[in-house]
């Protein structure tokens, strides 16, 4: 499937591009990456939701997973907090489970945020017979910024979707991860919090999974093109030995190298979204393809990034450091690359049937 985006598209990317370099603009996210410093993005939130990005996705907006995945890319572009990103996890959470669509309406009408979990495992959480929430939240991102927490728990039937008020929470004092300075990571402790339950069924928690990794895989993607983006830049402008530094045949190799890569996964996460906007059977191989590939061109791209800069590629005034920092984070969430390549070799078999049109002739005791 190939992936050509819409005039519509290319113009809401732009649009979204310049409201983040407006307000969390290359100062800012070195600013904001400092320790202590906070991670307060109000002011580019309320940018991004006078143009409509928290409804990018629902079936009211007549949008899908790529089109969400596209606002997700820019703000990892731009290195924004995770309250995008995690927006769009709780929004696929809401939209998968049975009757949430009513916080969800009542979330982006009142212009409040979600966050969610990227735990994304319900036996972390359980439901009491009192409807009480008892477990820990982990991996969640800006969840002192939301309004609304969601994430899958564990209930006596089976699954569901809750959705907790994040003033009923106590987020400890100190970032529970102290290499991606640039979000707010921490986890938090349910003890008999309340929560509106909406049931999931095993299927759509499923997909919920699926959607999952591929928004990582936008975000790395949006980090990696802005990494190569500026290394690029860089190797034209400094200059050494009497010429720019992009003339030597080292550095032109190492970002040829970049450059293939971040084409590679650029060309994956599109058609992982596109295939899952789609409803292929072959949705969940694309998303495991998708997140093995992005997340080395990530870490590739990132550390290219540091060596064309040099000695100034770690240091504050450069933000590639920062870049590498949330590729290593981002490659551990909803699967590393090790696992998405064994789920994805599980599928191969049947995907190759489907491809050839041949029946799928495996042993199913196998």
């Amino acid at each position: 499937m190939s992936v050509v985006l819409t005039d519509t598209q290319e113009e809401l990317r732009r649009t979204v591009r310049r409201a983040i370099e407006e307000h969390h603009g290359a100062e800012r996210v070195i600013e904001a990456a400092e320790p202590g410093a906070g991670h307060d993005d109000t002011e580019v939130w309320k940018a991004l939701a006078g143009i409509g990005v928290p409804q990018i996705g629902t079936p009211e907006s007549g949008t899908g997973l790529l089109d969400l995945g596209l606002m997700v890319q820019e703000a990892g572009r731009g290195l924004l907090p995770g309250t995008l990103l995690g927006h769009a996890l709780a929004q696929r959470l809401l939209l998968a489970a049975d009757g949430a669509a009513e916080p969800l309406t009542e979330t982006e009408a009142g212009g409040h945020r979600l966050a969610a979990s990227w735990g994304l495992d319900p036996a972390a959480v359980n439901v009491e017979a009192d409807g009480a929430l008892r477990g820990r939240a982990g991996a969640v991102s800006e969840g002192r910024q939301a309004d609304l927490l969601v994430l899958p728990v564990t209930t006596a039937t089976g699954t569901a979707v809750a959705c907790v008020e994040t003033g009923s929470l106590a987020f400890p004092a100190d970032p529970a991860c102290a290499l991606d300075t640039g979000r707010d990571w921490t986890a938090t402790d349910l003890d008999g919090v309340p929560a509106r339950m909406h049931r999931l069924e095993p299927e759509a928690l499923r997909n919920v999974l699926i959607e999952a990794a591929v928004l990582l895989c936008f975000d790395s993607l949006g980090s990696a093109e802005r990494c190569l983006d500026a290394a690029v830049q860089y190797a034209k402008e400094r200059r050494q030995f009497g010429q720019a530094i992009g003339g030597f045949q080292a550095v032109k190799h190492l970002l040829v190298d970049a450059h293939v890569a971040v084409g590679n996964a650029r060309s994956v996460t599109w058609h992982a979204a596109a295939v899952f906007d789609s409803g292929a059977a072959d949705a969940a191989f694309s998303a495991h393809v998708a997140k093995a590939v992005t997340d080395q061109a990530h870490v590739r791209t990132t550390a290219t990034g540091i060596q064309v800069h040099g000695g100034t590629g770690f240091t504050r005034e450069v933000p590639a450091h920062l870049h590498a920092r949330r590729s290593r984070i981002n490659e551990r969430l909803a699967g590393t690359p090790g696992e998405h390549l064994e789920a994805m070799a599980g599928h191969l078999p049947a995907v190759l049937a489907e491809w050839s049109g041949a029946p799928d002739d495996r042993n199913p005791a196998e």
